[in-house]
This record gives C-alpha cells, structure tokens and sequence, in this order.
C-alpha cells in the first residue's frame, strides 16, 4: 500500500461518538464535501462504531513520519490513540490532536461536538473545550467567537451561572483586555483592519436608567470608556433586547454580550445551526461547529452538514490570514501576543 506524505491537512477530533458529529463527518467525506483530513480516534473503537452503523469505509492508518504524517487520498484516514471506552476516546482525542496540531503536522484542528458531563467523568476540571485549549496552549485570556458569514457574535463570559455574571465584571482591567485581544484577533485571524463593535448590557434595557439596575451603568460603561481612550470602536452599552437588528449587521463586525445565552439564541436563530465556533489566541487554530451532539436526530435523514463544511472552511481562511500577517508583521509561527 502506497503512502503519500502530504501538508495542508486537518485534524479532526472525534467528539462524542454517539452524537450526530461523527456521523455527518463520514456522510460529508463519502459525498465528496469534505477532504484532506485525519480523525484521531481508537482504531478499534471506531471500526466497532462502523461494524455497529454497517459502515462501508475504506480505512488508512495515519503515522508520523519525521516531520509530516502519512496519508492515504480516496481511504478515511484515521490515527490511531489509546483508550479503553468511548469516553476516554472523546477526551484522548482531544489530548492527542492539539499535539498533533501543536507540532504544525496539521494547519489546525475541528473538534466534533462533545458531551461535557462525559468528560467530567473523565476528568473532574473539565469545563469546555474553550477553556480545556486555552489552558493546554497556556494562554490567560482567549475568546469563544461564534461566526457566520462576516458576522461575530462574541460571549465574553461562557459557562458560568447566571447568578454570577454581574459581578465578573467587578474585573475591569480582564475584560478591556479580552476585548482588546478580540479586537487584535479579528484584525489578525480575519483581515478586518479597523473592527467595530457594539456591546450589549447586562439587565433588561440596561438596567432602565437605575429602575431595574445600576450594574451597567457602574460595570460596563468604565470598561467602554476605556476601551475608547484606546482608540477601539466601541459603543455600548445597548439594550439586549434592541442590540440585533438589520441595521447593525450591516454597520458593526462584532456582537459582544455579557453572557453566553445572550449570544447564543440570537447566533443560532440567525445561522441555523451553520455557524462555527472559534477559541481566539491560541497558537494552533481549533474550530468547532456551533451545534452539540444532537442525540435526537442520530440516524436521521435531515441533520445539516454545514456547521462542519463550515467550519473545515473557517479554518482554511484563518490559516491563510494568519500567514498574511506573519509575513506582514514578520512575527514567527507560534508567537502570536495573548
């Protein structure tokens, strides 16, 4: 069997193998919608995955060699990890490609939608996978961008109890500095050369000047002014309520909003599930479709591929911009600023 050596491949991690990630991943490969990728996964657990769905795939084992790694067009490659369960695969995958991808053997890494209460079996400390790769590449601060098309719907808090948003942003100094860092990443990442952004408050019609709440008044407003003085585009705070309308997805390239629900309905209403998920900062490209596992509609005929298809297409642009602004800036691979 002939082994071609290749570049400009991506990693795939397998997600929750139950979920609908692995299955539209195979279905998309077969239709000719998606290439040059390896899924890292245990070869035994997914040929039993396969054998189990009555699977027909001509499977190649991926390996390093010296500085590349081996593939195989027109066979589903795969490179083969340790593990014991398909929870463990799920975990291990995500370990073992952020190696992968962190050795430059791949331009970046789609992660399959997990299950997050599997994991914390696996490991107690697991949060997300935005938090899981900004710990791993050593980085304080990153973002969790969700795009479609060119818009940028930005949480700056994610998993954290409602009850405890208002007084994250105690933390002044943190949050003009991830926006600060957003701001650097769509200049960097996605060729916008002056972003602008407009920001949503925290209460209902941000807090009715004092009537409801003070807390965007007190919390937000600091954080805005200061950003100005900086001289980054941003207005705000904006009623939650008011903040998405046809007039500012034609005048603003990024949404940000003070909690993850707050971006969340509105992005998946407006992308339909297309949408991809972006961890900010990091030295390797990680991208994720905004949809989760999806048990619901496993085996069934109408789960959209396009948060995948997407975001394999996110990836290649993210690559290509950062390449620009390597050569631009003259910054080596790998030493992006935090």
């Amino acid at each position: 069997m002939r082994k071609n050596i290749i570049s400009n491949l991506t990693a795939v991690s397998i997600g929750d193998i139950k979920g609908i990630g692995i299955e539209i991943l195979i279905k998309s490969w077969k239709r000719k919608e998606l290439k040059n990728f390896v899924l890292v996964t245990n070869y035994k657990l997914f040929n039993k995955y396969i054998l189990q769905k009555k699977i027909q795939l001509k499977i190649f084992k991926s390996q390093v060699i010296g500085n590349k790694i081996t593939y195989q067009k027109n066979s589903f490659n795969i490179f083969d990890i340790s593990a014991k369960n398909y929870n463990q695969n799920t975990f291990n995958s995500l370990i073992e490609s952020y190696k992968l991808v962190k050795k430059q053997l791949f331009i970046g890494l789609v992660t399959l939608p997990i299950n997050k209460k599997k994991l914390n079996l696996i490991n107690s400390s697991f949060i997300d996978q935005t938090t899981f790769f900004t710990r791993k590449d050593g980085k304080k601060i990153s973002n969790m961008i969700f795009v479609y098309k060119n818009i940028f719907f930005v949480p700056l808090t994610i998993h954290l109890e409602l009850k405890r948003v208002s007084r994250e942003y105690k933390k002044t100094e943190k949050y003009i500095e991830k926006i600060k860092n957003l701001n650097q990443t769509l200049i960097r990442d996605f060729g916008i050369k002056k972003p602008k952004f407009i920001m949503a408050g925290i209460n209902p019609h941000n807090g009715e000047n004092g009537a409801i709440s003070i807390e965007d008044e007190k919390l937000l407003k600091p954080i805005i002014y200061k950003l100005k003085k900086l001289k980054i585009d941003i207005n705000g705070p904006i009623s939650p309520d008011a903040i998405v309308n046809k007039k500012n997805l034609d005048n603003f390239n990024c949404f940000i909003f003070t909690y993850h629900d707050q971006a969340l309905i509105p992005f998946k209403l407006i992308s339909e599930y297309s949408g991809v998920n972006y961890t900010s900062s990091l030295d390797i490209i990680r991208v994720s479709p905004d949809h989760g596992t999806a048990y619901d509609i496993v085996g069934k005929k109408y789960a959209s591929p396009l948060g995948i298809i997407n975001s394999f297409k996110l990836l290649k642009k993210i690559s290509l911009n950062r390449a620009k602004y390597e050569k631009t800036k003259k910054i080596p691979r790998s030493k992006f600023p935090n």
